[in-house]
């Protein structure tokens, strides 16, 4: 079988059962897809498109563009593009709330499933604290307060994000903000085991373990993300905390200006071992 390059060309057209899409440009890839950016065939919208694509799996892309596992890897993939897709499902019923990325479309095709989700044209919270610098917190936390309810909604819903951090929130133009990449996305845990997955200095104590997961997780790194944006970078590693290897130095130390009471919160939701509820005053 031949081995093209991994990314499908700009222009390529992908068929979808009601739509079709021409694809421009990659825009970036993880461990588990490529997105690109593209449009609707048929009406001009902009729209952004995750392909399946599990570097595990050491997927081989196809001359006609399709994607076909390795062999010792079938099994892996089939169950990994069922997931893909079952998340897809599960993000579409979360379209109403306006943090959450829109899904227009998902479907299975040429060996592998797709996933069409509305263009944003933002700037993720890394992009802007490492273009400017730390953001006061008078600018942050209006539309971070917005963010926080519709994180509850979600969590509410039933649905875990997982890999919460300034590269997967996006601050809008019109001064929202907006969750992307669900590609970590699960349902409350009810008990089953979860895999492995986790951004260090954003990740809790309980994502380096396969149970223990809950509301709580997306909190704490919901106030990684928070920390990272008013002093600039990342809080040290929860395991390292934990083990008394690493102290987290204070904003207010730092010479943030921030409210006793705002700082607690952050602290608290922060804290590697004891997961309470966040309120952000």
């Amino acid at each position: 079988m031949e081995t093209l390059d991994t990314n499908l060309p700009g222009g390529y057209l992908l068929q979808g059962p009601r739509h079709s899409y021409r694809l421009d440009a990659c825009l970036g890839k993880g461990g588990f897809g490529i997105t690109y950016r593209g449009r609707e065939t048929a009406t001009g919208v902009p729209v952004a498109v995750k392909e399946y694509f599990p570097n595990l799996c050491k997927p081989i892309r196809t001359p006609d563009g399709g994607i076909a596992p390795s062999p010792q890897h079938q099994d892996a993939y089939a169950k990994g593009k069922k997931s893909f897709l079952n998340e897809a499902a599960m993000l579409k019923a979360l379209d109403e709330i306006p943090s959450v990325v829109n899904i227009l479309d998902f479907f299975p095709e040429s060996g592998t499933a797709y996933m069409v989700m509305e263009y944003l044209d933002g700037t993720t919270l890394r992009q802007m604290v490492e273009r400017d610098g730390p953001i006061p917190i008078q600018t942050l936390l209006p539309p971070m307060l917005s963010f926080i309810r519709d994180l509850s909604t979600m969590h509410q819903r039933g649905v875990l994000h997982r890999d919460i951090a300034p590269d997967n929130i996006m601050w809008m133009p019109d001064g929202s903000f907006k969750l992307l990449d669900f590609g970590c996305a699960r349902a409350m845990e009810d008990g089953r085991s979860m895999s492995v997955l986790l951004k260090p200095g954003f990740a809790p104590f309980e994502q380096y373990q396969t149970r223990g997961q809950g509301d709580y997780t997306d909190l704490y790194a919901l106030c990684a993300t928070i920390y990272f944006c008013l002093v600039g970078k990342k809080p040290p590693q929860a395991l390292d905390r934990i083990g008394g290897e690493s102290d987290l130095m204070l904003p207010s130390k730092l010479g943030i200006a921030i409210t006793p009471q705002q700082e607690a919160a952050i602290l608290r939701g922060l804290n590697p071992v004891s997961y309470t509820h966040l309120t952000l005053p």
